[in-house]
């Protein structure tokens, strides 16, 4: 008897799914593997919670702490740092080194609190403080001597704005609360009113002066900016309306 053949097994074909790359996946298929890295099951541990934290925390890019200014600033002039992070630079040496400051000298000559300051333009030592009640204060706080203190009106006369003449240190300009923006000396004597209102209704609360233009610019509290010469002559007078 002739060997009976055996029935050939056809074989299943192996069907083999190759994974959709990132990009072809639509969002939907995307969220619920995202969802995968952090979902707290029931038997899920705190190790597993910490650990999750710190694949998170792993993906964020921290800058590295700034090691020199100098090096930083070589950097940015040669094109190999933005500007962001040479200021970033600037500002972590800043930080790092606050905890070194202490006072150096101190004065409370004011009943109210101090509005305004302004350097001496050429004496590095010497400020000029204004006050809420309109007290002026010329401090050299280099020597010993007592500081220079010119008494103001009170209430309402709080100085807004206080400058140096460039054209003549030993004068000043401020602004005020009293109405006024004027240019005086340290003897007390008012020299000149560059702008009045005769009403406490309004009042200045900006000045700046420009030494290399040789103006005066100072600004109300309903927005009017008015610029004027050393002499006093008013310039420009413009109206700042409300962006709405």
């Amino acid at each position: 008897m002739a060997p009976r053949k055996r029935p050939e097994t056809r074989k299943t074909p192996e069907v083999v799914v190759c994974p959709k790359s990132k990009r072809n996946r639509s969002p939907r298929e995307q969220e619920p593997e995202a969802k995968k890295l952090c979902v707290k099951g029931p038997g899920s541990s705190r190790r597993f919670d910490s650990g999750c934290l710190w694949a998170g925390l792993a993906s964020l890019q921290v800058p590295p702490p700034c090691r020199s200014v100098v090096r930083a600033l070589h950097h940015h002039k040669l094109g190999k740092a933005a500007w962001p992070s040479l200021q970033q630079c600037l500002q972590q040496s800043f930080v790092h080194s606050l905890a070194s400051y202490r006072i150096f000298h101190k004065a409370a000559p004011f009943d109210r609190r101090a509005t305004s300051l302004a350097w001496h333009p050429t004496h590095p030592n010497t400020l000029a403080v204004g006050s809420k009640g309109g007290d002026i204060m010329l401090w050299n706080f280099g020597i010993k001597d007592k500081p220079t203190f010119i008494e103001g009106i009170g209430a309402g006369g709080s100085i807004t704005g206080l400058k140096f003449n460039p054209l003549n240190t030993n004068q000043f300009f401020t602004s005020s609360m009293e109405g006024t923006t004027r240019l005086q000396d340290f003897q007390g004597n008012t020299l000149q009113v560059f702008t009045s209102y005769s009403t406490y209704d309004f009042w200045f609360c900006s000045l700046d002066v420009s030494a290399k233009s040789r103006v005066v610019v100072t600004g109300d509290n309903v927005g009017h900016v008015i610029l004027l010469n050393m002499d006093g002559r008013e310039l420009i007078s413009v109206l700042m309306e409300p962006s709405c």
